[in-house]
């Protein structure tokens, strides 16, 4: 077997848990700065911080979050 079948067979033996959403600091709604980005004739990625800031909302159940 070489390095890269070596690489996959492990990375396969590995189990992972889904993410609970609650834990997540921050939602994004992409939808509308996708709209928002659409409108404005630029890609989401061209877009400044301060404008992706508007479509970010913190999660109040998160502790990380609410104590920022």
């Amino acid at each position: 077997m070489n390095g890269q079948m070596n690489n996959y067979n492990s990375y396969m033996q590995k189990t992972y848990s889904p993410i609970d959403v609650n834990t997540l600091p921050y939602f994004v709604n992409m939808k509308a700065m996708r709209d928002y980005a659409k409108e404005k004739g630029v890609s989401i990625a061209s877009l400044t911080d301060s404008e992706k800031e508007k479509f970010t909302k913190i999660n109040l159940s998160n502790k990380k979050a609410s104590n920022l």
